[in-house]
């Protein structure tokens, strides 16, 4: 595209303009001879065409290669130690290579698509001038036409065909342009999952949640949530717990509006979260995953991406909120330190206590816990559950349990189980009922099944 741009624009219009003047003069100086001429351009265009189907097809090629290629390498330097903790430098290396091979392979399939195009627009300027060359001679030999017409005639062909050549390479470089074209098309063309609606409102500040006969599936896949309906008072802690699959993270991703229900609806203060602004929803409603994503910068422009115009001073309140200030402000170069790629330089603790002061930052009347604490060491998760436990203040709370303690300590506990709500209580209530959520914390209890797996109801 640089290279289309950069020159190819300048080319098109200089080589075009030429084009037509050495047309117009040529029909000037021997229209008859100019017909002649013209014999080689039904091949010129029967070529191009070919040329232009062909070439496509190669350069996408080209492109998914290149993509695929750095895929692999990615992948690979991303994965490097688990590749040398099992021995498997060899066959990743073969992968690797068959994948560049590959991309050779599709590279030459352009490189020959070109090489019989651009020597049959040259052999055409070649045969256009003999036949100016033969005719013009014999018309000269007959008196027709002037030895100085054919001689100009001739000497004009070079400023016809040279922009012709010239503008077939310009096609080339078209071709391979169009073929990167389509793939950021294809990219910006991809629809948004959430879109925000003409007309939409901003959420009040606070409110209940109210989730009525929600149910969701992934494309045309089988149903993940069906007939979900679930009251949410403000300022109140839910824990959700179920098995791995039974639709409890899912659940939180539409209470926040990641994704929208197949049907049903999520509404917050009697809003529903589609007629929302996309702004105001994200400043209500945070969602802190279970690991922390840390971006290439300092501490203080990572906490700050929750909110773009916050200053120093409330990033500072942020991390007060929850604790961790002297956490930060301890290392050598304070909240200025570099965090490296994905947080290369950071614990697992400390990347989380980064995703909550963000949280803290943005002040969310919601909340969405993907357990902030169930990957991390005894002594790290001491500083993020009381980090959380700050943050939690005040706020509507949706846990992801995969702890039973947690969902002791909540105000509401709903499990989720085959994509259904099966049970909503406090935790008395609900291990009073003897139901499923009974079962499950009587095995927790024991000692005997902490994996949080909730047996089948």
């Amino acid at each position: 595209l640089q290279e289309l741009v950069q020159m190819g624009l300048l080319m098109f219009v200089s080589n075009g303009l030429l084009l037509s003047v050495s047309v117009f003069v040529l029909g000037a100086v021997s229209w008859r001879l100019l017909l002649l001429c013209l014999i080689c351009v039904p091949p010129v265009l029967i070529a191009s065409v070919k040329f232009q189907r062909d070439s496509n097809a190669a350069y996408l090629d080209v492109r998914d290669g290149i993509g695929s290629t750095l895929t692999r390498l990615q992948e690979g330097i991303a994965g490097v130690r688990v590749v040398q903790a099992f021995g498997r430098e060899d066959v990743e290396s073969s992968r690797f290579a068959a994948r560049n091979w590959s991309l050779f392979d599709a590279h030459m399939r352009s490189v020959k698509v070109s090489a019989w195009y651009l020597p049959i627009i040259e052999l055409s300027g070649l045969l256009t001038t003999a036949v100016a060359v033969g005719v013009g001679g014999w018309w000269v030999h007959t008196g027709e036409l002037g030895i100085g017409t054919v001689t100009f005639f001739v000497l004009t062909l070079s400023n016809l065909f040279e922009p012709i050549q010239q503008l077939s390479q310009l096609f080339n470089i078209l071709q391979s342009a169009g073929a990167a074209l389509d793939k950021l098309f294809a990219l910006l063309d991809t629809p948004v999952d959430v879109p925000e609606r003409p007309g939409a409102v901003d959420l009040p500040e606070r409110g209940d949640i109210d989730v009525e006969g929600l149910g969701f599936s992934y494309a045309s896949g089988s149903p993940v949530l069906t007939g979900v309906d679930l009251h949410i008072p403000s300022g109140t802690r839910i824990a959700l717990v179920g098995p791995t699959g039974a639709g409890k993270s899912t659940l939180a991703k539409l209470i926040a509006r990641l994704y929208d229900p197949t049907v049903g609806s999520v509404r917050f203060g009697g809003v529903d979260l589609r007629d929302a602004t996309r702004s105001s929803l994200r400043e209500r409603v945070v969602v802190v995953p279970q690991e922390g994503f840390l971006f290439n910068g300092t501490i203080l422009e990572n906490i700050r991406l929750a909110r773009a115009g916050a200053t120093d001073g409330e990033v500072l309140e942020a991390l007060q909120a929850i604790g961790a200030v002297e956490r930060f402000e301890s290392l050598p170069e304070g909240l200025l330190t570099e965090v490296q790629e994905r947080g290369a330089r950071f614990s697992a603790g400390e990347k989380q206590l980064v995703s909550l002061a963000r949280a803290a930052l943005a002040d969310p009347a919601v909340l969405v816990l993907d357990e902030a604490t169930s990957s991390l060491d005894p002594g790290t998760e001491v500083v993020v559950e009381h980090a959380v436990n700050k943050l939690m203040e005040g706020r509507t709370v949706i846990v992801i349990a995969h702890r039973l303690s947690t969902a002791e300590r909540a105000d509401l506990v709903g499990v989720v189980a085959d994509g259904r709500l099966l049970e909503l209580g406090t935790h008395p209530e609900l291990v009073k009922a003897g139901g499923s959520y009974a079962a499950l914390f009587a095995t927790w209890s024991g000692g005997i099944g902490r994996s949080g797996l909730l047996p089948s109801p």
